[in-house]
């Protein structure tokens, strides 16, 4: 199969650019170089080698376990979005979801925010890379304090016009406490 010659990406042999680097293919192409090769290669995007990052597949599948674990805790989930997008239809005015979807929204944001934290513990194992791991951690805060507003909604505590204002609001804080980091610490993050 015909390669880049700027990254050594495979391409098809009818490609007019490289689908890895945008480079414009020539009509022939030189096949990849070995790792032993003596001549350095050009990397597109950045020096040293391609890393292959799987914390993309290591969300999916946390993804899955968090719908498993919605649809374990609420069988009937579906069924209540259903109805209640029904009613909203019909009743043509703003309702209160069912108890038992606002449940399991507070389960799943609540999850998806612990998953950012064990993401940011394994990015910052695996890579070192703080800006990434930053951006988890915070993601998560964001996350968990929604799931807490749409449980404190579900308690009648809250209504949800002040959920949705205070995570703006917390939202707002969290982005300008990134900003400020990165200002700070531009090498680290």
């Amino acid at each position: 199969m015909p390669t880049c010659p700027k990254c050594g990406a495979e391409t098809e042999k009818d490609d007019e650019f490289c689908r890895f680097c945008g480079t414009r293919l020539v009509a022939e192409t030189r096949p990849l170089e070995k790792e032993g090769s003596a001549q350095e290669r050009e990397v597109c995007f950045g020096e040293g080698e391609r890393h292959r990052d799987y914390s993309g597949l290591v969300s999916f599948g946390i993804l899955l376990l968090i719908v498993g674990i919605i649809f374990l805790a609420n069988p009937n989930v579906v069924s209540d979005f259903r109805l209640w997008i029904e009613r909203l239809t019909t009743e043509k005015t703003l309702s209160r979801p069912p108890q038992g979807l606002i449940d399991s929204a507070a389960l799943f944001f609540g999850l998806i925010g612990l998953s950012d934290f064990f993401l940011a513990g394994v990015r910052f194992i695996a890579d070192k890379r703080m800006r990434r791991v930053l951006v988890d951690i915070l993601s998560g805060v964001a996350l968990v304090l929604f799931s807490y507003l749409i449980y404190l909604y579900g308690r009648h505590t809250l209504t949800w016009q002040m959920a949705l204002a205070t995570e703006a609001v917390a939202c707002g804080l969290l982005i300008i406490l990134y900003s400020v980091l990165r200002y700070l610490f531009p090498k680290k993050l």
